[in-house]
């Protein structure tokens, strides 16, 4: 047996290396950069950070509880897993998780980044390989190309998009052999496994696929329309063998604010040279942008030689060669142009990663770089006129790019590109004149592009850099005992007063209110937002809390710790390590017995009369928050006027200063004060109470509490605006009281109607509620179609309050309540996919059966 897996070894040896030289590459850059187990810093930063880490540490615990994963309870209020998963989790190299301790997901994850990554140069490689027909040193070198191009090093830290990054090479396989000889099995199989892994990358693929196959050179549009047919048969067949994931999937995606129509408007994002120069040598990859016209390009300055050599060769048709040129430039197009960009993004606004189809780009240059090799390589010593061919369009496509680019580049990334260039072609020259032989010549090119792809991901790693696992995870211990201690239901959410990274509430598995995530619901963030809670794009905090909104949310215990200034109204309870509990002394619940909010107004600017109108309309009691008067601000470095409502100031920013709006409150008698202000152009805010610092920070757009104040207090918010293009804008400004007792009075009706959990599970609770008249049951519970409700064991019709919250409609008396939930489409998808994978196993049995016969 070991005899025999040395003789596969051998013969495989150079496929082989494009696995394990860039995987050693990748750990001695992880020993540099002190990465775990070799130091403290992992390297999941950006969104891996804030999003994916905790996510996986939802679905570590799902995973090693058996823990249904349809619905979870920690994070947003509940969401859809499934479609979380979907989106961020669904590939099966993630389930090696489930053998390690949650303590060490940095280091696994970040060494399974490195595996991902080894394994995108291995795919490709294999590509080559098979192109060539040979296992030799050029399959590393351009495996390296792709796996360590700026792209995916710049981008490593979407880590659930790697796996479409490594199956690309295999689906392009298999769908030339599809072409060639009938045989789509291995296309549709990595198709399936692409789609599976993650639908959205995927979604660029099918695209590009698309285009692949049309500017495939076909034999007759006989040929053509055949094996269109049965190109769009597998294709389809691997969409319906990945239906269970990717129907609730789309459909839990469809609910998310990204899904609206927003055509972007713009025709152009930049120039030919703004694109073009990330070709260039040098350039430092991009790991997040908000300028959309940004891109990861790198790929090799070979590449691009050889790109130009396979263009200019006779030995390829020109149809061929027409063909990919127009190939490429579509896709070039495509990143400068707004338009191409939105359809290629699934329809959606780039957010922050822009150009996240250019692996596609990346992989057809390579494509064609390695034909041109091939040519090179066939060929006897006759290649000098296309080498300098070569060299003089890249001359001239340098001019252009710099002739063209709107920012000045830094020169000596230009000089870098250009001498490598020069370098590659007296090589050529040196090989021309029979100065070296030819298995030297192709040697020096392969490890030259080696040496370039190591260098730049040794210079793309380190500009990306790294976190320090201490500074972000260093109360994990802490707060899992406090998990443990006072672990209770979702009537009792804990949520932290604010997170080191947005979603570290998720990594504790907390059943809390946060949520930053790609399929958080559009509607329960609309409707946060409106509650007076921070909200972005796709993502709603437990920052903005009133005893109000504590209540109806069924927050009993938030989590405190040093760094923490912000104010509270709950009570001290224990203290383990550094963290501090605070406890609601009032009791809380997942849902609460309310009149009809059909006329509740929830589209107000002021969450105060938010609030204010869905207390009134829930119970019938009015002035839970009396509006206090602002006056008009002092300022600094900017001029303003008056909007069209109270408490609106328009302004133009001249110079930006700590202090460029400063609203002043003189309180007159003892109360509880809140602030809420909007304003996109505030970079800053200080709050001060008589003259103290109490909070800084980013405040934007959440209700502020600033604590009980007595007669004669002042308080001073001091505002900073952006110096940036935009140098005017809109600041709305809130003040309001609590009345404390208004807010007793309604927790004590809430209290008399709330909804007793008697038993829960992650995707199914039960219990009792006592209803002193007809109306609703209002849960605490983003609202789903997956979601169905019994009342008295008859199923009845889930309704949402303010387009957000679950309710059910249940008559006057005492009623059991028990709430189901299946995703949508969760069984159709199911259906589907056992049905695509008795078809394709029926067209491997087909298959096995032809080849039996021929034998």
């Amino acid at each position: 047996m070991t005899n025999k897996i040395g003789k596969v070894l051998k013969k495989n040896r150079y496929l082989t290396g494009a696995f394990l030289i860039p995987f050693f590459l990748m750990e001695i850059i992880a020993v540099m950069m002190k990465v775990e187990p070799f130091g403290n810093q992992s390297f999941l930063i950006v969104d891996a950070l804030h999003q994916y880490l905790p996510f996986f540490a939802d679905y570590q615990e799902k995973l090693k509880t058996a823990d249904s994963l349809f619905y979870s309870f920690h994070g947003g209020l509940g969401y859809n897993f499934l479609g979380l998963w979907a989106y961020y989790l669904s590939s099966p190299m993630n389930l090696i998780i489930i053998l390690f301790p949650k303590t060490m997901l940095n280091m696994v994850l970040s060494h399974l980044l490195v595996i991902k990554i080894a394994l995108c140069c291995f795919t490709g490689a294999f590509y080559f390989r098979k192109k060539r027909g040979k296992d030799e040193l050029s399959i590393i070198a351009f495996g390296m190309a792709y796996g360590f191009s700026s792209y995916i090093v710049g981008y490593s830290w979407n880590i659930m998009w790697l796996e479409v990054m490594i199956l690309l090479p295999l689906i392009l396989y298999g769908l030339e052999k599809l072409i060639k000889t009938g045989d789509g099995r291995v296309y549709c199989i990595a198709l399936f496994l692409s789609l599976w892994c993650n639908f959205y990358m995927s979604f660029m693929t099918c695209l590009f696929l698309v285009l692949w196959y049309m500017l495939y050179e076909h034999k007759s549009i006989k040929e053509f329309l055949k094996k269109a047919l049965a190109f769009a048969g597998y294709s389809l067949l691997s969409g319906a063998m990945a239906a269970v994931v990717l129907i609730p999937a789309y459909l839990g995606i469809m609910q998310t604010s990204s899904a609206k129509w927003d055509f972007p408007k713009e025709l152009w994002y930049g120039t030919f040279g703004d694109i073009f120069i990330r070709h260039f040598l040098g350039t430092k990859p991009l790991t997040m942008s908000v300028d959309d016209g940004k891109i990861n390009l790198f790929c090799g300055i070979l590449t691009l030689m050889m790109v130009i050599f396979y263009l200019i060769s006779g030995e390829i048709r020109k149809s061929i060669r027409i063909r990919r040129l127009l190939l490429t430039a579509v896709m070039f197009f495509s990143f400068n142009m707004p338009f191409l960009g939105y359809i290629w993004h699934g329809f959606h606004n780039q957010y922050g990663i822009p150009n996240r189809f250019a692996y596609l780009y990346i992989f057809l240059l390579l494509s064609m770089a390695y034909d041109g090799y091939c040519i090179l390589a066939k060929k006897e010593r006759t290649q000098a006129r296309k080498i300098f061919i070569s060299l003089g369009v890249m001359c001239l496509l340098t001019a252009a790019t710099l002739h063209t680019v709107k920012e000045t580049p830094k020169m000596d990334v230009i000089y870098l590109t250009m001498a490598v260039a020069v370098a590659y072609t007296v090589l050529f020259v040196v090989y021309e004149k029979k100065i070296i032989s030819r298995k030297i010549f192709l040697t020096l090119l392969s490890v030259s592009l080696m040496v370039e792809m190591a260098s730049m991901a040794f210079l793309g790693f380190s500009e990306n850099g790294t976190i320090d696992v201490d500074e972000y995870f260093q109360d994990t211990k802490s707060i899992t005992k406090i998990k443990e201690e006072y672990k209770g239901s979702i009537s009792e959410r804990m949520d932290l007063v604010s997170g080191r990274m947005l979603d570290e509430s998720i990594w504790h598995t907390l059943n809390c209110v946060t949520l930053f995530g790609s399929t958080a619901q559009g509607k329960v963030v609309d409707i946060m937002d409106q509650l007076g809670f921070y909200t972005g794009v796709n993502e709603y905090l437990y920052e903005g809390a009133t005893p109000f909104t504590n209540q109806l949310l069924g927050v009993k215990y938030q989590i405190y710790r040093p760094r923490d200034t912000r104010q509270t109204t709950f009570c001290s309870v224990d203290t383990v390590g550094n963290v501090t509990v605070y406890k609601n002394l009032f009791q809380t619940s997942v849902g609460y017995g309310m009149g009809d909010l059909s006329t509740w107004n929830y589209q107000s600017l002021n969450p105060f009369e938010v609030q204010n109108d869905l207390a009134e309309k829930a119970y019938g009691i009015s002035g839970l928050f009396q509006m206090e008067d602002t006056t008009k601000p002092e300022i600094n470095g900017c001029t303003i006027k008056e909007g069209n409502v109270q408490g609106e100031y328009v302004f133009d920013n001249i110079l930006s200063r700590p202090d460029n709006m400063i609203f002043t409150l003189k309180v007159k008698e003892d109360k509880e004060l809140y602030f809420h202000f909007d304003g996109g152009q505030v970079e800053n805010t200080i709050i001060e109470k008589n003259g103290e610092q109490i909070l800084t920070g980013r405040l934007n757009s959440q209700i502020l509490y600033l604590g009980s104040l007595k007669k004669g207090d002042e308080i001073r918010i001091k505002m900073q605006l952006k110096q940036d293009g935009e140098k005017s804008g809109v600041v709305r400004v809130t003040a309001a009281s609590l009345q404390e007792n208004v807010q007793a009075e309604i927790q004590g009706i809430m209290e008399s109607q709330m909804f007793q959990l008697t038993k829960r599970e992650s995707s199914y609770m039960e219990g009792t509620i006592s209803m002193k008249k007809k109306g609703i049951v209002f849960f605490s519970i983003p609202y789903d179609k997956g979601w169905t409700a019994y009342v008295d064991d008859k199923e009845v019709k889930t309704e949402p309050a303010g387009e957000a919250f679950l309710t059910v409609k249940v008559p006057a008396g005492k009623h059991k309540i028990q709430m189901n939930y299946i995703p949508s489409g969760f069984y159709q998808g199911i259906g589907l996919s056992i049905g695509g994978f008795l078809i394709f196993f029926g067209i491997c049995y087909y298959f096995r059966k032809k080849k039996i016969s021929k034998s």
